[in-house]
């Protein structure tokens, strides 16, 4: 029998209701794996260290590779990137811009430039998890973070430590998300929603051709793919970067192809699916004559900037307009399940751990997992009604890394 959906709350009972479960997993904490990390520090460091010498390799001299003023030297003036094309490289009130945005034009061009990306993205996490997250440890051998919820955008944050950012397909995010393990006697968890956003966008749009693709349960990008006469991984840039109000240029940059390629893909992607080029072009309006976008549940955005004279401004407040709407409700939905959850399963079956995106992260006791998924699962797919079935996933094993599907 269906369970039917609870009535909806307004967003300040939402905001209310989700304040307790947060302190709670703020309370509880995760346990990490000090030394590990203590190991894998150094394991970076020997990274960074060689490709520091095979940055200095190719340009030829040592500078300093944090210094953007310096790197845009090395890579404009001396090795003569983007020569000719000057004009299309940005440039800020100091230098001309190394940002990664800047070098994803280069990628293919030079060898220095993958180099200085994975050195940019190697030392990032080393500063800002690998080494901090050890001394953030409490005396009860577990990481507690301090969880908010953005009023605007509705989206939950963290902070000491932000576990929000920790990249999640990256072989080094994976490396640091192995650092997460449960106590001893002890499971992990993860459960999280399947394409979300897109099912989102569908019950907004109400497009049929997503509406049936989602209902007879198909992969999404794979039946994009179908429709478009594109491969999968083609269909998936797409997807997303529309909802995030992508263009031509974006698009072209995620696929390294010239961006009239990419123009022709996504005008032939709102061929395939009409009605969703129609509310994002509707909700832009709706923005611009009432000034805010709204999410399910009646969360406002407010977007001054949309009548502003900077284009650059207004161009992101666009893309606002048609990302509030999915992400906010994306949250709406996984702060309707935390609380459902918090309601309805006591802690020492399954304690809620951390929230990251789309994702619930639980600790449960060992050989629990086949008999409290499910239940979880049956929750949080019916937190809310869509007009297209919402759909979770669920792994489990002993660190937030090494984890099998049930």
């Amino acid at each position: 029998m269906a369970t039917k959906t609870p009535k909806l709350p307004t967003i300040e009972q939402l905001d209310k209701q989700l304040a307790p479960v947060l302190r709670d997993m703020e309370a509880r904490g995760i346990t990490l794996d000090v030394p590990y990390l203590k190991t894998l520090a150094t394991e970076f460091q020997a990274n960074i260290d060689v490709l520091q010498a095979d940055i200095y390799r190719e340009a030829g001299h040592e500078f300093s590779i944090k210094s953007p003023s310096q790197l845009a030297v090395v890579l404009y003036d001396e090795l003569k990137l983007g020569a000719g094309e000057e004009m299309w490289i940005k440039k800020t009130k100091s230098h001309r811009s190394t940002a990664a945005s800047e070098l994803a034009k280069f990628v293919d061009t030079h060898p220095i430039v993958p180099l200085i990306i994975k050195y940019r993205e190697e030392t990032k996490l080393l500063s800002t998890y690998i080494v901090p997250l050890p001394e953030l440890v409490a005396e009860d051998g577990r990481l507690h973070t301090t969880y908010s919820i953005d009023t605007a955008a509705g989206r939950l944050s963290s902070k000491n430590p932000n576990l929000q950012n920790i990249p999640v397909r990256s072989d080094e995010g994976k490396k640091i998300r192995r650092a997460f393990v449960a106590q001893p006697g002890f499971e992990l968890l993860s459960i999280d929603y399947s394409q979300i956003e897109l099912r989102i966008a569908a019950h907004f749009s109400g497009d049929p051709g997503l509406i049936q693709a989602f209902t007879e349960g198909r992969d999404i990008h794979a039946a994009t793919g179908e429709q478009m006469g594109v491969d999968r991984r083609v269909a998936k840039a797409i997807n997303f970067g529309l909802l995030f109000g992508q263009g031509a240029f974006g698009l072209a940059g995620a696929l390294n192809i010239p961006i009239e390629d990419a123009q022709a893909f996504i005008d032939q992607y709102f061929v395939t699916f009409p009605k969703l080029a129609e509310w994002m072009k509707s909700v832009q309006q709706k923005a611009h004559d009432n000034g805010y976008a709204e999410t399910l549940l009646g969360r406002k955005r407010y977007l001054a900037e949309l009548k502003g004279f900077n284009a650059n401004l207004r161009n992101f407040a666009e893309r606002v307009a048609i990302n509030h709407p999915i992400q906010g409700t994306e949250a709406e939905i996984v702060g309707l399940a935390m609380i459902a959850i918090h309601k309805a399963i006591p802690l020492d079956q399954a304690a809620m751990l951390l929230q990251v995106h789309d994702e619930l992260l639980f600790e449960i006791p060992e050989g629990t997992a086949t008999t409290i998924a499910p239940k979880l699962q049956q929750i949080m797919d019916s937190v809310i009604e869509l007009s297209v079935p919402i759909k979770t996933e669920a792994e489990h094993g002993p660190n937030w890394e090494e984890m099998e599907g049930l």
